[in-house]
């Protein structure tokens, strides 16, 4: 794959001076502070998002037949994180009793960020997600609003949809599908994105997510959120969500009509099973089996395998 390279103009300048002043300004003013905040966020789930965009615009760049540009998938990756995190300071603001009773740290809950700044950070980093969109075009832009729309959907009221399963795993299928797009709209018309990608994100998503609430079941159901383990209880949600995490992995190598990925997708699905159904299900090797699945997956679309 091309890449293209070439001396970023006067906005790709500005922006990025103002990315790095802002980044290194918190930790002038207020260190301690600062490190506390960022040691209570999700690296895993940023990773997740990043990768997503990460994807898009190398999907796009393939199927656009255009050299990557890696100044549009630094703007791609950069606003998916910003839009992230930026949703997450909104949704902590209302699962505060659920992340207390989880023993959930959050900056919220831990008294770090106080409720008005937690709706300025929530403000601030979803505009800015935008704005950074735009640098790769108003199709980006555009695809990356779905993602802020899914956010007030699924976390706050009246509506606040995480309470509705399997709504709520499927909103955040679209927020992932919506990183995903935008990305992949930096390089390409939004009308090329493929088909099977579409239903591979929607639908093994909408079967996976639930795994992450397995921590959060005492606070969920306090709270009247119903989920897989909400519903079923622990141990029986915990079989049906391994059931659900093996089919999704397995199912994968047919959605993309690529068998060979089966040397990848049997063992993380088997992996990714095992560890939900393990006395202590640790997430992070969750997270990982995943992240290393979504890179093989990457990997094939660069090298032009898949599309």
């Amino acid at each position: 794959m091309e890449l293209a390279f070439y001396f970023p103009g006067i906005l790709d300048i500005v922006v990025i001076s103002l990315l790095a002043a802002g980044s290194v300004l918190p930790f002038i003013l207020n260190f301690r502070r600062s490190i506390r905040i960022v040691k209570l966020l999700r690296p895993f789930r940023l990773i997740h998002y990043g990768g997503f965009a990460t994807g898009g615009v190398v999907m796009g760049a393939v199927i656009g037949e255009a050299p990557l540009d890696i100044y549009l998938l630094f703007y791609s990756v950069v606003s998916a994180l910003v839009a992230f995190q930026g949703a997450v300071f909104l949704n902590d603001i209302f699962d505060a009793e659920i992340d207390v009773l989880a023993d959930k740290p959050t900056p919220f809950s831990k008294g770090v960020l106080s409720l008005k700044e937690s709706y300025v950070l929530a403000v601030s980093l979803s505009v800015a997600s935008l704005l950074l969109a735009l640098r790769c075009g108003t199709a980006s832009l555009l695809a990356l609003s779905g993602l802020h729309v899914v956010s007030l959907v699924y976390s706050t009221p009246p509506l606040r949809a995480k309470r509705i399963y399997p709504l709520n795993v499927s909103l955040l299928a679209v927020a992932g599908l919506s990183v995903m797009v935008s990305g992949f709209a930096s390089h390409a018309s939004i009308l090329l994105f493929p088909v099977r990608m579409l239903i591979l994100v929607l639908v093994t998503l909408t079967a996976t997510f639930g795994t992450k609430d397995m921590a959060d079941i005492e606070g969920d159901r306090r709270r009247g959120i119903r989920t897989l383990f909400t519903i079923l209880g622990l141990q029986k949600a915990r079989w049906v969500n391994a059931a659900l995490v093996l089919v999704a992995y397995l199912a994968t190598p047919l959605i993309l009509a690529y068998p060979k990925l089966y040397w990848a997708a049997a063992p993380a699905g088997l992996a990714t099973a095992a560890t939900v159904l393990a006395r202590k299900p640790r997430e992070w090797l969750i997270l990982l089996v995943y992240i290393f699945f979504g890179l093989v997956i990457l990997w094939l679309i660069a090298t032009g395998e898949l599309f």
